[in-house]
């Protein structure tokens, strides 16, 4: 990484991902950090008020409308949020001379396949969330083919609680619990994801990386195994948990659910091994490491 070169802005820099990216470049690099305060996705003017006077290299952009259930409702807000917010600003960059890597889901795909995603297969959303994501997506690529898209699942990390720090509550207060066997996916931890960029971002000029890639800890696992996963190791660091064991449910049984969910979006991660050379490590490593290295690991009944 040449930091006397790259200047860089995170669009959404205060949530789980963009803290990982704020502390990861911003010892290296100057890097501006805006949060919704200084730039609101749903305001085209806020977009360009803040953006347009900056003199950046890179943009990250993982900022989004995340909450499934809630697109369905807000229709016209998880587009401005998730599609058009991130064509305009995939403009920006390219007027600017910018690379933009944007953030997306595996919630592109319909989960019918019975095996890892990978990304040259046909994408099919099922809910408003994953069709504005992908909308989002054809956007800043159609802005520039220079631009990066970045499909995650599952994140995970110490800079805001998630599924892990839920699920140990919940075994903490519950002596019962139950959570989908069939739904599959790969648990994605946000300060390995951190690391795994540069490989691919900060290349020599001839093999510049661009276009869509899959990236997320190694193997893919059901709903209830990352959940009972989360149960051991909370378990191992002294936790008083009122239940212990998981047991199975379906997606369908799930009635707070409005948007449906692929029940496969495992992605494969060979096209970034294949292009860095460098192999992400499997996921119960890292949720290890977020459990017992983690400043903010989950602390619920200790």
């Amino acid at each position: 990484m040449k930091s006397s070169s790259e200047k860089i802005v995170i669009v959404g820099a205060f949530g789980r991902l963009g803290t990982e990216l704020s502390l990861h470049y911003g010892s290296r690099v100057p890097v501006v950090r805006l949060g919704r305060k200084q730039l609101d996705l749903a305001d085209e003017s806020s977009i360009r008020k803040a953006l347009e006077p900056l003199d950046f290299t890179l943009l990250f952009l993982p900022a989004a409308q995340t909450l499934v259930d809630r697109c369905e409702d807000e229709k016209e807000e998880a587009y401005q949020l998730n599609a058009h917010a991130p064509g305009i600003i995939a403009k920006i960059c390219t007027e600017k001379g910018a690379r933009m890597v944007h953030f997306s889901t595996d919630f592109v795909f319909d989960g019918e396949k019975d095996s890892p995603y990978h990304e040259e297969d046909a994408t099919d959303p099922i809910s408003v969330y994953g069709a504005s994501k992908l909308a989002g997506e054809e956007f800043v690529l159609a802005a520039s083919s220079d631009h990066l898209v970045i499909r995650l699942s599952w994140l995970f990390g110490p800079a805001k609680p998630g599924f892990p720090e839920w699920i140990v509550e919940q075994a903490c207060s519950e002596y019962a619990l139950a959570l989908p066997a069939e739904k599959r996916a790969c648990p994605s931890y946000s300060s390995d994801i951190v690391s795994l960029l540069d490989p691919l971002l900060f290349r020599p000029q001839e093999s510049v990386a661009s276009g869509v890639f899959h990236l997320s800890n190694n193997d893919d696992c059901s709903w209830q195994e990352w959940g009972q996963e989360c149960l051991d190791l909370a378990h191992e660091m002294g936790h008083a948990l009122k239940t212990h064991q998981i047991s199975a449910t379906s997606l369908d049984t799930i009635q707070a659910f409005k948007a449906l969910r692929p029940v496969n979006s495992a992605m494969s991660s060979t096209k970034y091994t294949r292009v860095t050379g460098v192999t992400p490590r499997g996921w119960r490593e890292a949720l290890r490491d977020h459990f017992f290295v983690s400043a903010k690991a989950p602390q619920a009944c200790l």
